[in-house]
């Protein structure tokens, strides 16, 4: 599944769990999303094999993602983590901790059901190989994984215009705002162009997340 689409959902299931600060849902959010931090070693993986995006997936990404950061150990590290920087009293700080373990644990599930059966998580990393994977599963360009990111960008859209906050605040307040001043109070001119300009930017988001994958709609 692609990463905002794991992002979205983790903040979503922050909020949904009652999380009231921006800092908390932020939290976990990331901590939903933080799997997925080793994209950098793709990136790195892409200038090394000279833009070649086929042989890094296969050389570098294939061999690491899925591994060294889809396990158990990845999970309660980002537990830990969210413990250190969420803020108030004891069990307050136990619930976002407890969020993003679930949030880090859901994105390995949602993995293992949209990264197709060739690619699978290894839950036991660093301490053994033991893989899982699911024949049923639909790989990363598949309709499924691009329905569920095309309903994320959506909702956030609709869920900031409807409860006045959104997933955008995992980029800042001011983003948040910003968002939510297009969304409901812009002047009508004013908004339309931004709102042309919001749907805009999610067009490129998609074709840009897509397009490394070899997605093609019409094959």
């Amino acid at each position: 599944m692609q990463g905002p689409s794991h992002l979205v959902i983790s903040w979503f299931v922050a909020d949904a769990s009652g999380l009231d600060k921006p800092r908390d849902r932020r939290i976990v959010a990331w901590a939903g999303f933080s799997p997925d931090f080793d994209v950098v070693a793709y990136m790195a993986a892409i200038v090394w094999y000279g833009f070649d995006k086929e042989a890094a997936f296969e050389n570098v990404w294939k061999v690491i993602h899925h591994r060294y950061t889809h396990n158990f150990a990845w999970v309660l590290a980002a537990g830990l983590v969210a413990w250190a920087l969420a803020r108030g009293d004891s069990r307050s700080r136990l619930k976002v901790a407890l969020l993003a373990m679930l949030a880090c644990a859901l994105h390995n599930f949602l993995d293992l059901v949209g990264g197709g059966p060739t690619w699978p998580i290894y839950p036991l990393s660093p301490v053994s190989d033991f893989k899982w994977h699911a024949e049923w599963s639909w790989t990363i360009g598949d309709w499924p994984n691009i329905v569920i990111l095309a309903a994320c960008l959506v909702g956030i859209l609709a869920f900031g215009k409807w409860a006045g906050y959104s997933p955008m605040e995992c980029f800042g307040d001011r983003a948040d705002r910003w968002t939510i001043e297009v969304l409901q109070r812009g002047s009508v001119a004013s908004s339309n162009r931004m709102r042309a300009a919001i749907w805009a930017a999610v067009l490129l988001a998609v074709i840009a997340i897509l397009a490394p994958l070899g997605f093609n709609p019409f094959q």
